[in-house]
Protein backbone atom coordinates (compact mmCIF):
# COMPACT_ATOMS: atom_id res chain seq x y z
CA UNK A 1 0.00 0.00 0.00
CA UNK A 2 1.08 3.21 -1.00
CA UNK A 3 2.03 5.61 2.21
CA UNK A 4 -0.02 8.25 2.89
CA UNK A 5 1.68 11.57 2.40
CA UNK A 6 0.28 12.92 5.10
CA UNK A 7 1.73 10.67 7.42
CA UNK A 8 5.24 10.89 6.05
CA UNK A 9 7.39 13.07 8.07
CA UNK A 10 7.96 16.60 7.16
CA UNK A 11 11.24 17.33 5.26
CA UNK A 12 14.25 19.15 7.58
CA UNK A 13 14.84 22.55 6.62
CA UNK A 14 18.22 22.92 4.64
CA UNK A 15 20.42 24.51 7.81
CA UNK A 16 22.74 27.51 7.60
CA UNK A 17 25.41 28.25 10.19
CA UNK A 18 25.52 32.22 10.79
CA UNK A 19 29.44 32.80 12.13
CA UNK A 20 30.39 35.48 14.08
CA UNK A 21 32.73 36.45 16.87
CA UNK A 22 32.15 36.02 20.32
CA UNK A 23 34.66 37.38 22.65
CA UNK A 24 35.13 38.95 26.19
CA UNK A 25 35.10 42.83 25.88
CA UNK A 26 34.95 43.15 22.20
CA UNK A 27 35.52 45.80 20.80
CA UNK A 28 32.41 47.63 18.98
CA UNK A 29 32.96 46.95 15.33
CA UNK A 30 33.43 43.23 16.19
CA UNK A 31 30.29 42.81 18.39
CA UNK A 32 28.44 44.72 16.07
CA UNK A 33 28.57 41.08 14.12
CA UNK A 34 25.66 39.84 16.68
CA UNK A 35 23.51 42.30 15.29
CA UNK A 36 23.91 41.36 12.31
CA UNK A 37 23.53 37.53 13.12
CA UNK A 38 20.24 38.19 14.60
CA UNK A 39 18.70 39.78 11.73
CA UNK A 40 20.26 37.26 9.40
CA UNK A 41 19.07 33.97 11.18
CA UNK A 42 15.33 35.20 11.34
CA UNK A 43 15.73 36.63 7.69
CA UNK A 44 16.68 33.16 6.88
CA UNK A 45 14.18 31.23 8.76
CA UNK A 46 11.20 33.29 6.89
CA UNK A 47 12.90 32.12 3.68
CA UNK A 48 12.13 29.20 4.49
CA UNK A 49 15.95 27.41 6.00
CA UNK A 50 17.11 26.78 9.27
CA UNK A 51 19.42 29.02 11.20
CA UNK A 52 21.57 28.24 13.95
CA UNK A 53 24.23 30.63 15.48
CA UNK A 54 27.74 29.90 15.72
CA UNK A 55 29.93 31.15 18.72
CA UNK A 56 33.51 31.64 16.86
CA UNK A 57 35.48 32.04 19.99
CA UNK A 58 39.63 32.60 19.91
CA UNK A 59 39.41 29.00 21.95
CA UNK A 60 37.57 27.49 18.84
CA UNK A 61 39.93 29.17 16.63
CA UNK A 62 42.85 27.97 18.25
CA UNK A 63 41.95 23.82 17.35
CA UNK A 64 40.86 23.08 13.88
CA UNK A 65 39.75 20.20 14.60
CA UNK A 66 36.90 21.86 16.68
CA UNK A 67 36.13 23.74 13.15
CA UNK A 68 35.93 20.78 11.72
CA UNK A 69 34.23 18.74 13.96
CA UNK A 70 31.40 21.23 14.34
CA UNK A 71 30.57 21.26 10.54
CA UNK A 72 31.14 17.44 10.07
CA UNK A 73 27.93 17.23 13.42
CA UNK A 74 25.57 19.98 11.61
CA UNK A 75 26.06 18.74 8.53
CA UNK A 76 24.97 22.53 7.21
CA UNK A 77 24.01 23.10 3.74
CA UNK A 78 26.39 26.51 3.99
CA UNK A 79 28.11 28.86 6.82
CA UNK A 80 26.84 32.61 6.33
CA UNK A 81 30.30 34.44 7.30
CA UNK A 82 29.87 37.28 9.54
CA UNK A 83 33.04 36.34 10.72
CA UNK A 84 36.09 39.54 10.52
CA UNK A 85 38.73 38.36 13.10
CA UNK A 86 39.14 39.22 16.75
CA UNK A 87 39.84 42.90 18.12
CA UNK A 88 43.66 41.83 18.65
CA UNK A 89 43.94 39.37 15.81
CA UNK A 90 42.40 40.94 12.12
CA UNK A 91 43.73 38.09 10.45
CA UNK A 92 41.73 35.17 12.05
CA UNK A 93 39.24 36.56 9.47
CA UNK A 94 40.90 34.09 6.61
CA UNK A 95 42.02 31.68 8.52
CA UNK A 96 38.89 30.69 9.60
CA UNK A 97 37.30 30.77 5.89
CA UNK A 98 40.26 28.63 4.97
CA UNK A 99 39.19 26.09 7.56
CA UNK A 100 35.49 26.29 6.25
CA UNK A 101 36.97 25.27 2.48
CA UNK A 102 39.35 22.86 3.36
CA UNK A 103 36.19 21.30 5.01
CA UNK A 104 34.30 21.92 1.74
CA UNK A 105 31.29 23.50 3.12
CA UNK A 106 29.82 26.08 1.09
CA UNK A 107 30.02 29.54 2.51
CA UNK A 108 28.95 33.41 1.93
CA UNK A 109 31.58 35.65 1.03
CA UNK A 110 34.54 35.70 -0.05
CA UNK A 111 37.94 33.40 -0.36
CA UNK A 112 40.03 33.19 2.38
CA UNK A 113 43.16 34.24 -0.15
CA UNK A 114 40.37 37.10 -1.04
CA UNK A 115 39.93 38.02 2.85
CA UNK A 116 43.79 37.82 3.42
CA UNK A 117 44.74 40.25 0.02
CA UNK A 118 42.21 42.73 0.90
CA UNK A 119 43.41 42.52 4.83
CA UNK A 120 47.13 44.02 3.30
CA UNK A 121 46.89 47.41 1.81
CA UNK A 122 50.06 46.83 0.03
CA UNK A 123 48.82 44.38 -1.51
CA UNK A 124 45.92 46.13 -3.02
CA UNK A 125 46.93 49.06 -3.92
CA UNK A 126 49.99 46.91 -5.98
CA UNK A 127 47.22 44.78 -7.92
CA UNK A 128 44.86 47.83 -8.52
CA UNK A 129 47.43 49.95 -9.75
CA UNK A 130 48.59 47.27 -12.05
CA UNK A 131 45.20 46.76 -13.80
CA UNK A 132 45.27 50.30 -14.46
CA UNK A 133 42.75 51.38 -11.81
CA UNK A 134 43.76 54.90 -9.88
CA UNK A 135 44.81 54.51 -6.52
CA UNK A 136 46.28 57.13 -4.07
CA UNK A 137 50.33 57.15 -4.15
CA UNK A 138 51.42 55.79 -1.03
CA UNK A 139 54.18 53.92 1.24
CA UNK A 140 54.32 50.79 3.61
CA UNK A 141 56.13 51.98 6.62
CA UNK A 142 57.41 49.19 8.69
CA UNK A 143 59.47 49.62 12.35
CA UNK A 144 62.92 51.03 11.58
CA UNK A 145 62.09 52.13 8.05
CA UNK A 146 63.42 55.61 7.45
CA UNK A 147 61.02 58.53 6.88
CA UNK A 148 63.02 59.80 3.93
CA UNK A 149 60.74 56.94 2.28
CA UNK A 150 57.84 59.40 2.33
CA UNK A 151 59.79 62.48 0.35
CA UNK A 152 58.35 61.91 -2.96
CA UNK A 153 54.29 62.24 -1.60
CA UNK A 154 52.45 65.47 -1.51
CA UNK A 155 51.05 66.13 2.34
CA UNK A 156 48.81 66.24 3.21
CA UNK A 157 49.79 62.74 3.87
CA UNK A 158 46.93 60.05 5.44
CA UNK A 159 48.05 56.89 7.99
CA UNK A 160 45.97 53.92 8.36
CA UNK A 161 47.30 50.71 9.66
CA UNK A 162 48.24 48.32 6.90
CA UNK A 163 46.54 45.21 7.64
CA UNK A 164 43.28 46.35 9.63
CA UNK A 165 39.86 47.00 8.35
CA UNK A 166 36.47 48.49 10.30
CA UNK A 167 38.29 51.93 10.63
CA UNK A 168 40.75 50.62 12.99
CA UNK A 169 43.48 52.97 13.46
CA UNK A 170 41.75 56.09 12.22
CA UNK A 171 41.58 59.00 14.68
CA UNK A 172 42.75 62.43 14.59
CA UNK A 173 46.31 61.85 13.88
CA UNK A 174 46.00 60.36 10.78
CA UNK A 175 45.67 63.53 9.09
CA UNK A 176 49.58 65.43 8.23
CA UNK A 177 49.77 68.22 6.92
CA UNK A 178 52.81 69.19 7.84
CA UNK A 179 56.16 67.34 7.26
CA UNK A 180 57.71 68.35 10.89
CA UNK A 181 55.07 66.35 12.55
CA UNK A 182 55.54 62.75 10.48
CA UNK A 183 58.05 61.38 12.93
CA UNK A 184 55.86 61.62 15.79
CA UNK A 185 52.72 60.67 14.03
CA UNK A 186 54.73 57.52 11.87
CA UNK A 187 55.98 56.73 15.36
CA UNK A 188 52.57 56.87 16.81
CA UNK A 189 50.77 54.55 14.52
CA UNK A 190 53.86 52.01 14.24
CA UNK A 191 53.86 51.72 18.26
CA UNK A 192 49.99 50.27 18.27
CA UNK A 193 50.17 48.61 14.46
CA UNK A 194 53.96 47.41 14.72
CA UNK A 195 52.89 45.03 11.29
CA UNK A 196 53.17 48.21 9.22
CA UNK A 197 51.57 51.50 8.37
CA UNK A 198 50.16 52.72 4.87
CA UNK A 199 51.00 56.44 4.29
CA UNK A 200 48.79 57.76 1.14
CA UNK A 201 48.20 60.99 -0.35
CA UNK A 202 44.81 62.36 0.94
CA UNK A 203 41.98 63.08 -1.42
CA UNK A 204 40.40 65.98 -0.09
CA UNK A 205 36.98 65.50 -2.15
CA UNK A 206 33.78 63.71 -2.00
CA UNK A 207 33.79 60.02 -0.80
CA UNK A 208 32.07 57.59 -2.55
CA UNK A 209 31.05 54.19 -1.17
CA UNK A 210 29.87 51.48 -3.65
CA UNK A 211 28.13 47.58 -2.54
CA UNK A 212 28.34 45.07 -4.91
CA UNK A 213 26.57 41.68 -5.17
CA UNK A 214 27.43 38.33 -7.24
CA UNK A 215 29.81 36.18 -8.21
CA UNK A 216 30.50 38.34 -11.53
CA UNK A 217 29.11 39.93 -13.46
CA UNK A 218 28.01 41.92 -10.09
CA UNK A 219 24.98 43.81 -9.21
CA UNK A 220 24.95 47.36 -7.71
CA UNK A 221 21.51 48.55 -5.34
CA UNK A 222 22.97 51.87 -4.63
CA UNK A 223 25.46 54.44 -4.66
CA UNK A 224 26.34 56.76 -1.55
CA UNK A 225 28.42 60.01 -1.35
CA UNK A 226 29.64 62.08 1.41
CA UNK A 227 30.15 65.66 1.09
CA UNK A 228 32.22 66.76 3.78
CA UNK A 229 32.06 70.19 2.57
CA UNK A 230 28.09 70.35 3.88
CA UNK A 231 29.39 69.34 7.47
CA UNK A 232 30.94 70.80 10.09
CA UNK A 233 32.66 67.81 12.32
CA UNK A 234 36.35 69.33 12.17
CA UNK A 235 37.60 66.27 10.11
CA UNK A 236 36.71 65.78 6.00
CA UNK A 237 37.37 62.05 7.05
CA UNK A 238 35.51 59.35 8.62
CA UNK A 239 37.78 57.78 11.96
CA UNK A 240 36.40 54.88 14.12
CA UNK A 241 34.16 57.33 16.00
CA UNK A 242 32.17 58.18 13.48
CA UNK A 243 31.01 54.12 12.95
CA UNK A 244 30.95 52.69 15.97
CA UNK A 245 30.59 55.76 18.82
CA UNK A 246 27.46 57.19 19.15
CA UNK A 247 29.29 60.66 21.35
CA UNK A 248 31.57 61.03 17.92
CA UNK A 249 30.98 64.18 15.87
CA UNK A 250 30.23 62.72 12.83
CA UNK A 251 28.39 59.39 14.00
CA UNK A 252 24.84 60.94 12.73
CA UNK A 253 26.82 61.71 9.19
CA UNK A 254 24.35 60.21 6.80
CA UNK A 255 25.38 59.85 3.20
CA UNK A 256 23.41 60.61 0.30
CA UNK A 257 22.19 58.87 -2.79
CA UNK A 258 24.85 59.52 -5.47
CA UNK A 259 23.72 60.99 -8.88
CA UNK A 260 25.62 61.98 -12.37
CA UNK A 261 28.71 61.22 -14.19
CA UNK A 262 30.69 60.01 -10.80
CA UNK A 263 28.51 57.82 -9.94
CA UNK A 264 28.49 55.62 -13.41
CA UNK A 265 32.42 56.13 -12.62
CA UNK A 266 32.14 54.82 -9.22
CA UNK A 267 30.38 51.73 -10.19
CA UNK A 268 33.06 51.15 -12.71
CA UNK A 269 35.61 51.02 -10.78
CA UNK A 270 34.14 48.98 -7.97
CA UNK A 271 33.45 46.38 -10.58
CA UNK A 272 36.91 46.42 -12.24
CA UNK A 273 38.48 46.59 -8.49
CA UNK A 274 36.04 43.15 -7.02
CA UNK A 275 37.24 41.30 -10.57
CA UNK A 276 40.96 41.90 -10.74
CA UNK A 277 40.88 40.91 -6.86
CA UNK A 278 38.93 37.73 -7.03
CA UNK A 279 36.10 39.08 -5.08
CA UNK A 280 32.72 36.80 -4.95
CA UNK A 281 29.60 36.81 -2.95
CA UNK A 282 29.76 40.44 -1.99
CA UNK A 283 31.80 43.42 -0.99
CA UNK A 284 31.97 47.48 -0.62
CA UNK A 285 34.30 49.66 -2.54
CA UNK A 286 35.11 52.84 -1.21
CA UNK A 287 36.54 55.96 -3.13
CA UNK A 288 37.13 59.70 -2.84
CA UNK A 289 37.79 62.27 -5.65
CA UNK A 290 40.38 64.72 -6.41
CA UNK A 291 39.69 67.33 -9.10
CA UNK A 292 36.97 65.20 -10.55
CA UNK A 293 38.89 62.11 -10.61
CA UNK A 294 38.13 59.26 -8.49
CA UNK A 295 40.53 56.70 -7.11
CA UNK A 296 39.98 53.51 -4.82
CA UNK A 297 40.94 53.86 -1.54
CA UNK A 298 39.73 50.41 -0.02
CA UNK A 299 37.98 47.12 -0.74
CA UNK A 300 36.03 45.70 2.39
CA UNK A 301 35.62 41.73 1.03
CA UNK A 302 32.99 41.04 4.48
CA UNK A 303 31.37 44.37 5.15
CA UNK A 304 29.66 45.11 8.03
CA UNK A 305 25.83 43.95 7.99
CA UNK A 306 24.66 45.68 10.84
CA UNK A 307 21.38 46.99 10.65
CA UNK A 308 22.81 50.68 10.52
CA UNK A 309 25.56 49.67 8.46
CA UNK A 310 26.15 51.49 4.99
CA UNK A 311 26.29 47.96 2.94
CA UNK A 312 22.60 47.31 4.14
CA UNK A 313 21.34 50.72 3.70
CA UNK A 314 22.84 50.92 0.05
CA UNK A 315 20.85 47.56 -0.39
CA UNK A 316 17.17 49.26 1.08
CA UNK A 317 17.93 52.57 -1.63
CA UNK A 318 18.17 49.40 -4.21
CA UNK A 319 14.83 48.31 -3.06
CA UNK A 320 16.49 44.52 -1.64
CA UNK A 321 15.16 43.65 1.88
CA UNK A 322 16.44 42.21 4.03
CA UNK A 323 15.38 38.72 3.57
CA UNK A 324 16.11 39.27 -0.18
CA UNK A 325 19.47 40.21 0.97
CA UNK A 326 19.76 37.17 2.80
CA UNK A 327 18.64 34.89 0.42
CA UNK A 328 20.83 35.95 -2.35
CA UNK A 329 23.85 35.68 -0.75
CA UNK A 330 23.33 32.22 0.69
CA UNK A 331 22.09 30.92 -3.03
CA UNK A 332 25.02 33.26 -4.26
CA UNK A 333 27.46 30.67 -2.03
CA UNK A 334 26.20 27.57 -3.10
CA UNK A 335 26.70 28.25 -6.62
CA UNK A 336 30.17 28.74 -6.06
CA UNK A 337 30.72 25.48 -4.05
CA UNK A 338 28.78 24.01 -6.66
CA UNK A 339 31.62 25.46 -9.25
CA UNK A 340 29.33 28.32 -10.76
CA UNK A 341 31.38 30.16 -13.29
CA UNK A 342 32.05 33.61 -13.75
CA UNK A 343 30.04 35.04 -16.76
CA UNK A 344 32.21 38.42 -17.20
Amino acid sequence: MKPDPAQEPPQKSPLILVAAAVEPEARSDVADALEARAWVCCALERAGWAAEAWDITPSLLASPEGVSGHLEKKRASCVFNLFEGFGNDSGAEHRFRSLLEKAGTPCTGNSAAVLETCLCKDAVSSLLRGKGIPVPEGKTLLPGDSLSLLNDLPLPLFLKPLREDGSVGIDGNSLVTDRDDLPLRVGEKLKFFPGGIRAEEFLPGMEYSVSCIGNGPYIVPAVSVIDYGKWNAGRPFLDYGSKWDPDSPLYSLTPEPAEGTLKERAVQLASEAGKTLGCRGYFRTDLREKDGTLYVIDINPNPDMGSGGGFLRQCREGGMEKEDVAARIVKLAIENGRGGKEQW
